[in-house]
């Protein structure tokens, strides 16, 4: 696409003590403020904070539209001449100077930076060079201001609150009053260009709705990082399994699982839905290799999509969430199993990725810990575990053995502390959470019971967690008539079951499963 440079009122001067202190904690007088994104100033909330956050910095606006050529998809519904049109116009309000490009996405990420400021060199004719001593980054991406400040940049980060282009097209696929959300320029380029109806389209298959937040009170920013840091497991364990085609990740948290498997199925239709809005916008600013990504707000409980029409649905780290944000009604679990066999065409599956219970979860065990702050934390996890239950906490016996405390509880309970005790960060809220809803021999025949054909049913020690977090920082000994037993080992982390839709006619889901008394 061909830049587009509009002269408009000189540069304007920084105006008063305010625009002096900004400048000066810049490091920087910018020549030239950089916008990179896929939308700019296109709600009214995002317009405002672009504004404020623009008011008394000086320097040209350069735009740079990502994702060109991508137009007309999910994840990039509107083309890169509209999305320039509202830039433009957002633009002219504001009456700086300014100039727009449009940039393709690449896939080495190391080299985006460069990338950009290539596109804005060469698009310019040579007229625009960007470098960290006279340019200033204007964005509330994380990703894009993590590439530019470890190549130098310093960055403005706009505020983020109030109502994002994630939330104009849910309004627009729902039929909903998009127009309040939009600015007049918008809502101008969607009549013109008739953006309504293809969004409408594009989204046909997939209701997006407005279902409360799963957790308030958790730090999404800790959460991520802790989802994300165990990614490479969790590929290992999902991506093999994989039916492609039309792949659903419901609870897809950051986005980081949907990169993987864009990368992987680049001609799928991949679909990330979860119920958080912190963790959703965060999935919105992921970099797709492909652009074949869409990103929807909904409850997994709920069916969303076409009968018959899912080739994977993925519930990775979900199901306990389901129970445990859902009054611990195991009703729940079955009926989102219920609705997932109804999306998933014959041939289809389910992936589930989850804690697991261990199998004779109820006999009695000692654990002992590794120092006083430890069994001290075992006693409060023993009084708030299932917090929002109507009995929370569980008993348990404290004794000592040969100088040292030991605490005698189920082997089921003893595991939950042990999955949860390093959790410091979001304490509050995982406590709440049960995270062996059932063993595999249960999991195993609630999905038979479903009428699904099970393909693989497994669980595992994670490796790091054993070495990292549980050996010489807990043990577990059989309890012996109340005394100390044999070693115990740690119980299986983590399970991994795979179950197919093989024919519609096979098992007949019974139509009251999930509705309470």
């Amino acid at each position: 696409m061909r830049t587009t440079h509009v002269k408009k009122s000189p540069r304007p001067a920084l105006k008063g003590a305010l625009g002096t202190a900004i400048t000066a904690a810049l490091g920087v007088k910018p020549e030239y403020l950089l916008l990179v994104g896929r939308w700019h100033g296109v709600t009214k909330d995002q317009e405002r904070s672009l504004k404020r956050a623009l008011k008394h910095v000086p320097g040209k606006l350069v735009f740079v539209i990502t994702a060109d050529g991508q137009g007309g998809t999910k994840r990039h519904p509107l083309y890169s001449n509209e999305r320039k049109l509202i830039a433009e116009g957002f633009a002219k309000k504001l009456g700086r100077p300014y100039e727009i490009h449009a940039a393709a996405d690449i896939p080495d990420s190391l080299a985006w930076t460069a990338h950009i400021c290539d596109v804005v060199k060469s698009e310019s004719e040579g007229a625009t060079l960007l470098t960290p001593a006279n340019t200033v980054l204007v964005s509330s991406n994380a990703d894009v201001n993590k590439h530019f400040v470890k190549a130098g940049y310093k960055a403005i980060v706009p505020s983020t609150a109030g109502k994002l282009p994630i939330d104009l097209l849910q309004a627009v696929a729902t039929r909903g009053d998009w127009r309040k959300l939009a600015t007049a320029e918008t809502a101008a380029v969607f009549e013109s260009h008739k953006v309504e109806e293809r969004i409408a389209t594009l989204f046909s298959d997939v209701l997006l709705n407005d279902d409360g937040e799963l957790s308030h009170g958790r730090d999404f920013a800790v959460y991520s990082e802790g989802m994300d840091a165990s990614m490479a497991v969790k590929i290992q364990d999902i991506c093999p399994w994989i039916v492609g085609g039309y792949i659903v990740d419901k609870g897809c948290g950051t986005g980081t699982l949907l990169i993987h498997l864009s990368n992987l199925h680049p001609r799928a239709q991949i679909v990330g839905m979860d119920l958080s809005r912190d963790l959703l916008h965060r999935s919105e600013g992921q970099h797709y290799p492909n652009h074949n990504v869409a990103v929807v707000m909904g409850n997994i409980i709920h069916k969303r999509f076409a009968e018959g029409t899912v080739s994977t649905i993925i519930f990775s780290s979900v199901m306990h969430e389901v129970y445990s944000y859902n009054g611990y009604d195991r009703d729940q679990i079955r009926l989102s199993l219920k609705n997932a066999w109804l999306e998933l065409m014959v041939g289809g599956r389910i992936i589930i990725r989850d804690g697991v219970k261990p199998k004779n979860g109820d006999r009695l065990v000692w654990l002992r810990c590794k120092d006083a702050e430890l069994e001290e934390r075992f006693r409060k996890f023993a009084r708030e575990f299932k917090g929002k239950s109507a009995k929370p906490g569980f008993a348990y016996d404290e004794r000592v053995f040969d100088g040292v405390k030991h605490f005698r509880m189920t082997l089921h309970e003893a595991n939950e502390f042990l999955s949860k005790k390093d959790y410091l960060a979001n304490w509050a809220m995982e406590v709440n959470e049960e995270f062996g809803v059932w063993t595999t021999d249960e999991w195993h025949e609630e999905l038979v019971a479903l009428g699904y054909n099970v393909v693989h049913c497994d669980s595992y020690l994670n490796p790091w967690i054993e070495e990292n977090r549980y050996n010489g920082h807990c043990w577990l000994l059989e309890d012996a008539d109340g005394k100390l037993g044999a070693a115990v080992p740690f119980p299986d982390t983590t399970g991994v079951i795979v179950a197919e839709k093989v024919d519609e006619n096979v098992g007949k889901v019974d139509e009251n499963v999930g509705k309470k008394a």
